[in-house]
């Protein structure tokens, strides 16, 4: 019976220490007011779309690029390319639903139809007329999926570790968010497994991300995207932090992860999406070779499909290559707009 005792005893102590632990771990979100002061400026814009007031940063003149960030991050991981694009491209970028600033849909929207309406609102709001697309991971698989479904507004494509084809048979494509969502974590066998999609793919631990959300958790995943995790620097991180925190952010990636199909009558049907290879939109597919979120052969794959595409693989960059290695990807994309296909 002393036995007994002890071991409950012990028992008991240690399930305190794990309470104690996860109310340690526990965030609360952050007032969207109070983020604003730091991530936006005076080229910030807020477009009334869809119910939202959706962060927009629209710089520079000359032919539209329209830059489109993955899965957790926000307009700001084009940081650098802006700033080297802006003296001879318009570049727009927005901070999605449920991301960033702009934070969630207010009817938990995430659809494939809910994001085309985004990106045709935000290219009729600001009178352009063509532009080229270039998205990471959730936003690659958006930028093919316009240019699939808009090829009269797309002049060329420029994906970074993700994107999809359509197909006319498509079931429902106008209610699925598979863009959005399966694009981030496609589960075919990686260079090095993912620890955070293990965790994101269990209900139970992906539901504790709604306020477990610790600093040094967001760091341990960013050096898992990174090819070099030496790369990282410290104000990313914080960013990321901060931004994942902003009021709903994280709420709204469970809602987006457990979205059942919808319909919404509100939104414009989409059109039927064209055979990439029947349009002249030409495509640029970039990916690191050390990607544990989405692997290579994705790469290879869109690479066969898609007659009017080149393939750049970097051996020694991981899921976000744009992010990572500013340079290097800014200077072959830049070769690959300024040619006349």
């Amino acid at each position: 019976m002393k036995i007994i005792k002890i071991i409950a005893f012990f028992l008991a102590g240690l399930a305190a220490l794990v309470l104690i632990l996860l109310l340690s771990m526990i965030r609360p979100d952050i007032p969207a007011e109070k983020l604003m002061d730091r991530y936006t400026d005076e080229t910030s814009l807020f477009l009334e779309i869809d119910g939202m007031q959706v962060h927009v940063k629209d710089e520079g003149n000359g032919p539209v690029l329209l830059l489109l960030h993955g899965m957790f991050a926000s307009l700001h991981t084009w940081d650098s390319w802006v700033e080297a694009l802006k003296d001879q491209y318009r570049v727009v970028r927005v901070d999605l639903p449920g991301f960033g600033i702009t934070g969630p849909h207010p009817q938990g929207n995430y659809s494939l139809r809910a994001s085309m309406y985004l990106l045709e609102s935000i290219r009729e709001e600001l009178d352009i007329e063509e532009w080229t697309l270039i998205g990471n991971s959730m936003g690659g698989g958006l930028a093919l999926s316009y240019a699939q479904l808009y090829p009269d507004h797309t002049d060329k494509v420029v994906l970074f570790n993700g994107g999809r084809l359509l197909t006319n048979s498509e079931p429902s494509r106008d209610e699925s968010d598979e863009n959005e969502s399966v694009s981030d974590s496609d589960n075919n066998e990686a260079s090095r497994p993912s620890v955070v999609l293990r965790v994101l793919d269990s209900p139970t631990l992906r539901n504790l991300m709604g306020v477990l959300t610790p600093k040094f958790i967001i760091e341990a995943s960013l050096k898992e995207v990174y090819g070099d995790p030496d790369r990282l620097q410290p104000e990313t991180v914080t960013r990321y932090y901060e931004l994942l925190r902003r009021e709903g952010n994280r709420q709204a990636y469970l809602n987006r992860r457990e979205m059942q199909p919808r319909r919404d009558g509100n939104l414009p049907d989409l059109p039927e999406p064209v055979n990439i290879n029947d349009s002249e939109v030409h495509v640029l597919i970039i990916w690191g070779r050390l990607d544990s979120w989405i692997p290579v052969n994705v790469g290879y794959r869109l690479h066969e499909d898609i007659s009017n595409s080149e393939l750049i693989i970097y051996d020694d960059l991981g899921h976000v290559p744009m992010e990572e290695d500013p340079a290097r990807t800014i200077a072959d994309v830049r070769e690959f707009l300024s040619r006349d296909d």
